[in-house]
């Protein structure tokens, strides 16, 4: 029953593929009653019913085609395949229910009748706009719907490891949650309306948390995430999913780490939101982009080290693992410092493809745009230290004003 519910590409295209040699086996034996037929002259295995003879030929040829080789190829390696082409692990969600397509098109045939009304009021309903956002998510092509989840879940996972925790309390309450600058607001605000039930609490220092607790929303957390983690913070994970296995009668399956290529997918923009930092130096002399990615050398509850991820992205970025010891912190910290230009271009290539989704895409932005006049050598022009000085005086804890545009995508 769960393979005939599921999702999973490859387990309708498996249904289908056994559908189909089950299919074959079945026309195979039509074409030997006609071979049997024909093998000899005059009357053989059929007694001389010829509207026998007939019906088998056609029920073979029906068979064959429409039972083995269009569920076979279409049905079983459409489904191995056209995911790959998509770039999506899965297919469409409740890809059988048919009430789920036909609530769909009802969606889409209202929204183009109430469209223009919409846009009249949207400037005093704010919750319209998110309306329309969401229907438009949902209308887009199952393709693009899985790609932007895909970049997600991978953004969430590498969000999670950075700055998030997963806590089981003394009375077996679970709580996810994600920890964010004040000015990071409402990127929380937007992950929370995707996600489901959740709150967003004001911490004593500059932060903010995004609290999850309800188990439809941990649930579908978890179908996001699993299999994207690349560090020892998995065991958190592997903590929460044991929780709902035992509590909600669950069969949720573990997923190992993820060991593929680091730029390939959005989870180090993730990892980068949560401990990235971009700077420059500006000095008479010299004028330099710089990047550094921070992470504590062994995570604490299972003693095993970052070393193995933090290397995998310094061999991505070309760049070399460094070891810093904090005087004010009891454990030490590993740093990637990203400052030669090669792999700031590789850096800079990578983000233009998975967009930061915090404050920080505003300050890569500005720091894109100076390493832009360095790389032009403009910077040291007075006209080009003026765009230095500009966008250096707007980063980081500098900047007041916020553009929030790259969260329409989201």
């Amino acid at each position: 029953m769960n393979w005939i519910n599921s999702t999973n590409a490859k387990e309708i295209g498996t249904l289908y593929l056994i559908f189909s040699v089950f299919a074959g086996m079945i026309g195979t034996a039509f074409s030997v009653l006609i071979r049997l037929e024909l093998s000899s002259p005059g009357v053989q295995v059929l007694q001389g019913d010829h509207q026998l003879f007939n019906v088998i030929i056609s029920a073979h040829a029906f068979i064959m085609i429409f039972f083995m080789v269009m569920p076979g190829l279409v049905g079983g390696f459409g489904n191995y395949f056209l995911p790959i082409h998509c770039g999506s692990p899965d297919m469409a969600k409740n890809i059988f229910n048919l009430n789920k397509w036909l609530s769909s098109f009802r969606n889409y045939t209202s929204s183009k009748s109430q469209g223009s009304s919409v846009s009249n009021n949207s400037e005093k309903n704010s919750n319209k706009n998110g309306a329309i956002r969401e229907l438009s998510y949902k209308n887009s092509p199952p393709c693009q719907r899985e790609l932007q989840e895909q970049k997600l879940s991978h953004y969430l996972a590498g969000l999670l490891e950075g700055d998030g925790y997963i806590t089981i309390t003394n009375i077996n309450r679970v709580i996810l949650g994600i920890t964010f600058n004040l000015k990071d607001k409402p990127l929380a605000e937007k992950l929370l309306s995707y996600l489901g039930k959740g709150s967003i609490v004001k911490r004593k220092s500059n932060s903010i948390e995004l609290r999850f607790s309800s188990k439809k929303t941990l649930c579908k957390i978890i179908h996001l995430i699993n299999g994207k983690f690349r560090t020892p913070k998995i065991e958190q994970l592997y903590k929460l999913i044991d929780w709902m296995n035992k509590n909600h009668s669950m069969d949720i399956e573990k997923l190992p780490l993820n060991d593929s290529p680091i730029l390939n997918d959005s989870w180090l923009t993730g990892f980068i939101d949560a401990d990235g930092h971009f700077y420059i130096r500006n000095s008479l002399k010299q004028i330099i982009c710089k990047f550094s990615l921070e992470q504590r050398m062994i995570y604490p509850k299972t003693n095993i080290s970052y070393n193995f991820i933090l290397n995998k992205i310094c061999l991505a970025l070309n760049v070399k693992l460094n070891t810093r010891i904090r005087e004010n912190k009891k454990n030490s910290y590993y740093i990637i410092r990203v400052e030669n230009q090669n792999s700031i271009k590789l850096l800079i290539e990578y983000l233009d493809m998975y967009p930061l989704l915090s404050s920080k895409h505003l300050d890569f932005l500005s720091w894109k745009i100076v390493f832009n006049e360095i790389i032009n050598k403009n910077h040291m022009t007075v006209e080009g230290r003026k765009i230095v000085s500009l966008e250096k005086g707007q980063m980081n804890n500098s900047r007041t004003f916020f553009n929030w545009d790259h969260l329409n995508n989201l």
